[in-house]
C-alpha cells in the first residue's frame, strides 16, 4: 500500500523541504552543520571521483556497442542498455558526488535540498536496477530453457513494455518512501538526517528493506538455478576443456555478484535498525559502488563479444563478422 505521509510528496504538501518537521534544519547554519556533525575524507573523496568518472567513461563505449543493430534486436541487450544507463546515473550520486561531500565534509543539513532529491532519486534508481537485474536473470533461464513463455514476453518491443515496471518500481521508492542522505562522519547515505537524537525509528524505510531482503534474495535463487542450467547445457557439448572453463566462470561471476548483492543490502537493512560500527557502514558503501561499477569489468573482461566489438568499433582490431557472429551466438546462447 502506498503512504502519502512520505517522501517527495511531502514537498507538495508541504510547500519546501525546509518546512518538514523531519527535515526541518533551522537549529543551525549550514557551515555549522558541517562543522559539528560532519568529516572530512579527502583521500577517500578524491578516490570515489576517480573511479566513479572512470567506470561511466569506460560505459560509454560499452552501452554504444550495444545499440549496433545485431545486439539490440536480442531482448538481453534491451535490458542490459537500461541497466547499463540505470548504473551511471546511480554512480553519478554514489561514487562522483559521495566523493564531493566527503571531500567537505557534509551531512544532510549542509545541503538539506539536495540531499533529500538526490537521496530520493538514487534510492529508486537502486530499486529499479534489482527490478532490471532479476528480469535479466529470468530472461536468460526462459530463453535457455526454449520456454514458449520467453517469446510470450520479450519478442520484438514486448522487452521496453516490460521495462516499464523497474520504472514504476524504482518510482514509487522515490516519490512515496523516506529518501536517503549523505553523512560524512558514516561515509555514506542512510535515512535518518541525524538532526534530532532518539528519533531515527521515524526514518525507517520498511519498503526498501522488503526489498533489500526479497528482491535481492529471489535474485540470488536465479543466478544459482541459471548456474545449474547453463552446467546442464554444457555437459552435452563435445568441447570438454571449454565446459570447464566456462561452468567455472559462470560459478564465480555469480557467487561474487550474490555474495556482494547480499551483503551490502543486508548491511544497509541493519542499519535501519541498529547501530553498526562505521567500518561495515563503509565497507556496504564500497559494495553498492562495486555492484553497479561490475558489469563494466565483465563485459571487457569476461565477455568475449562486447569486447571485441568495442576494439572493432574504435578501430583498434580487425575481425571478421563471422568470427563477431560465432562469439555473439556463444556468449549468449550459453
Amino acid at each position: 500500500m502506498i503512504s502519502f505521509k512520505e517522501g517527495m510528496n511531502q514537498i507538495i504538501h508541504y510547500g519546501s523541504i525546509e518546512k518538514m518537521p523531519l527535515y526541518n534544519c533551522s537549529a543551525h547554519s549550514s557551515e555549522e552543520w558541517s562543522r559539528l556533525y560532519g568529516e572530512r575524507h579527502p583521500y577517500l573523496g578524491h578516490f570515489d571521483i576517480v573511479f566513479g568518472t572512470v567506470v561511466n567513461i569506460l560505459y560509454i563505449p560499452i552501452i554504444s556497442v550495444m545499440f549496433q543493430k545485431e545486439f539490440y534486436k536480442m531482448s538481453c541487450f534491451k535490458m542490459m542498455i537500461c541497466l547499463g544507463i540505470n548504473d551511471m546515473l546511480a554512480l553519478c550520486v554514489n561514487s562522483i558526488t559521495t566523493g564531493v561531500l566527503a571531500v567537505q565534509g557534509a551531512v544532510f543539513c549542509t545541503y538539506p535540498n539536495f540531499n533529500y532529491i538526490v537521496g530520493a532519486i538514487v534510492l529508486g534508481l537502486w530499486c529499479c536496477s534489482c527490478i532490471i537485474v532479476m528480469g535479466l536473470v529470468a530472461n536468460r533461464l526462459l530463453e535457455m530453457g526454449k520456454s514458449s513463455r520467453a517469446q510470450a514476453l520479450f519478442q520484438g518491443n514486448r522487452t521496453y513494455v516490460l521495462m516499464i515496471i523497474p520504472v514504476m518500481y524504482g518510482l514509487y521508492f522515490m516519490i512515496f518512501t523516506n529518501p536517503v542522505g549523505f553523512n560524512s562522519k558514516y561515509y555514506t547515505w542512510i535515512f535518518d538526517p541525524m538532526i534530532f537524537e532518539n528519533r531515527s525509528e521515524e526514518y525507517r524505510n520498511i519498503p526498501h528493506s522488503i526489498n533489500n531482503v526479497l528482491i535481492v534474495a529471489i535474485t540470488c535463487i536465479l543466478y544459482v538455478w541459471l548456474y545449474f542450467m547453463i552446467k546442464n547445457q554444457m555437459s552435452m557439448i563435445s568441447w570438454k576443456n571449454r565446459k570447464a572453463d566456462l561452468s567455472f566462470q559462470i560459478l564465480i561471476q555469480s557467487a561474487i555478484i550474490c555474495s556482494i548483492n547480499l551483503v551490502a543490502s543486508l548491511i544497509f537493512v541493519l542499519m535501519n535498525f541498529v547501530q553498526l560500527p562505521i567500518w561495515i557502514i563503509i565497507i556496504a558503501q564500497k559494495m553498492w559502488q562495486f555492484i553497479h561499477a561490475f558489469p563494466v569489468f565483465i563485459y571487457l573482461v569476461l565477455n568475449k563479444t562486447i569486447r571485441n566489438a568495442i576494439l572493432k568499433k574504435f578501430k583498434l582490431r580487425r575481425i571478421t563478422s563471422s568470427v563477431a557472429s560465432i562469439n555473439l551466438k556463444s556468449d549468449f546462447k550459453i
